[in-house]
């Protein structure tokens, strides 16, 4: 009897095993179909849904689909690049990277946040005056003048390294963590839904910038040259105890130690201490690191004190405001929910003389335009572009009711965008140069055109080598 028990017990146990592993053996099937038809969809998708060529949230155009050659097949580089086309463009890859943003943010915590590698950063130390002023860079070659090379000692001999052709060495290290196609987020800090860009002072990157303006003034001495160093929202906005706790330098004192290295001739405008007076207001965007048309209001205002004219009234502008703009440090933080929670507007006003603009894009085009463009339909990471319709090699305003013949040339980076409407009511004629990407002999043109004032306006993270490098490759 027992036996009996015992020889069902065992049955029933191998049963039931036989059971689990068909059930196991069953499940295992079913989620090899569910993986693999997933994988067939993804394919599918990548197959014949059309593929995307512009990333707005990295803010560069996409790889390209490589054509097949001979050479580029046999050496690989016609597979490589292909593998790159195809997960680059991948159908649907914002809001795929939206979605991931937003689980990332759902098993991760509020608060500050951090982005970037501090721990690879290492400030110099901010002298408090320079002890002789930066050195003017020779620009024309032994061969030139006929004339054998003589070598320059002073104390930033060190510092001022150039090419075997006599250009401003560019120092081609990666520094920063987060990049931008275009413009750099390097070390970003995010604290009560607004981002920052953190600063860090280089001494190597001022003198040779300072140097690289001493150097324009001497080529155009009877010229009115201005500079304007503009801080970014982490040097105005955050408690300079807290920009400490963070590495950076005092951004003041680096002013200052930049502007005491300029031939005393130069203008220099240094609007730190105008930011830091309108500093609750809406001076700098949320999500982007650039500053907002006010902050260049406040700017301009002291551009016109220092040039001695007058300034015209905000309440004179024609105002417009376009709504939902995500900027750079958004994207560069793979969107983060804090930033979201935040989204910036973009504020401007239309200059009085003449809104419109003449334009040449990187491929040589020459294009009308406006000085402040309707961004309305524009998406959401481009609507700085609506100050001069963004960032091209040269743009020209002829303001039809000024004839005296007056003009000025607008050195500059993104920031002088939403500052070059403001100029417009001052000159006949404005043009202006993105140093990045002009071609041009900028001395020649100056000179053929007699412009009276040069003006550079950089922000602080633009203060290094490789601008140096940039603005003083377009004066030769």
């Amino acid at each position: 009897m027992s036996d009996n028990i015992k020889q069902k017990s065992k049955k029933n146990k191998i049963s039931s095993e036989i059971k689990k592993k068909v059930f196991k053996s069953n499940g295992a099937k079913v989620m090899s179909v569910i993986a693999m038809a997933a994988f067939a969809g993804l394919f599918f998708v990548g197959i014949v849904v059309s593929r995307p060529e512009y990333s707005e949230s990295e803010k560069r155009p996409l790889a390209k689909r490589p054509a097949p050659q001979m050479l580029t097949v046999m050496n690989g580089k016609f597979f490589t690049d292909l593998n790159k086309w195809f997960s680059d463009t991948f159908p649907y890859r914002e809001e795929l990277l939206s979605l991931e943003a937003g689980i990332e943010d759902y098993y991760g915590v509020g608060g500050e946040a951090y982005y970037g590698n501090k721990a690879s950063v290492v400030e110099d130390t901010i002298p408090e005056t320079a002890e002789s002023l930066a050195p003017v860079i020779l620009m024309e070659s032994p061969e030139e003048t006929g004339e054998a090379p003589t070598e320059t000692v002073n104390e930033f001999e060190e510092l001022i390294e150039t090419n075997a052709d006599g250009t401003l060495k560019v120092d081609t290290t990666p520094k920063e963590n987060v990049e931008i196609a275009g413009e750099q987020a390097g070390n970003i800090y995010v604290n009560d839904n607004k981002g920052y860009e953190i600063f860090y002072y280089n001494q190597g990157g001022s003198v040779k910038y300072a140097s690289v303006i001493n150097t324009v003034k001497a080529l155009f001495p009877e010229a009115n040259v201005y500079d304007m160093l503009v801080p970014n929202s982490f040097g105005v906005e955050l408690d300079p105890s807290l920009q400490e706790e963070l590495g950076s330098g005092n951004m003041p004192d680096a002013f200052n130690y930049i502007y005491s290295l300029m031939d005393p001739a130069i203008h220099r405008i240094s609007v730190f201490d105008t930011m830091v007076a309108h500093k609750d207001e809406y001076i700098y965007f949320n999500t982007d690191h650039h500053w907002t048309a006010l902050g260049a209001y406040y700017a301009y205002r002291d551009f016109c004190k220092e040039k001695g004219i007058e300034p015209h009234e905000l309440s004179e502008f024609p105002y417009v405001d376009y709504q939902g703009f995500y900027g750079t440090f958004y994207f560069a933080t793979n969107r983060s929910e804090q930033l979201k929670a935040n989204p910036d507007h973009v504020e401007a006003w239309i200059p009085l003389g003449t809104n419109d603009a003449i334009i040449t894009v990187e491929t040589g085009e020459v294009k009308s335009s406006k000085v402040v463009n309707d961004v309305t339909e524009a998406n959401a990471g481009r609507k700085y572009n609506c100050f001069i319709n963004g960032d091209n090699p040269f743009t020209q305003i002829t303001n039809p009711h000024i004839t005296d013949g007056s003009s000025c040339v607008l050195v500059k980076e993104s920031y002088g965008n939403a500052f070059v409407p403001f100029l417009v009511d001052h000159y006949e004629n404005v043009y202006v140069v993105d140093y990045r990407y002009y071609k041009g002999n900028l001395s020649d043109f100056i000179t053929d055109h007699g412009v009276s004032d040069i003006i550079f306006l950089n922000n602080v993270q633009a203060i290094t080598e490789k601008v140096s490098g940039m603005i003083l490759s377009i004066f030769s």
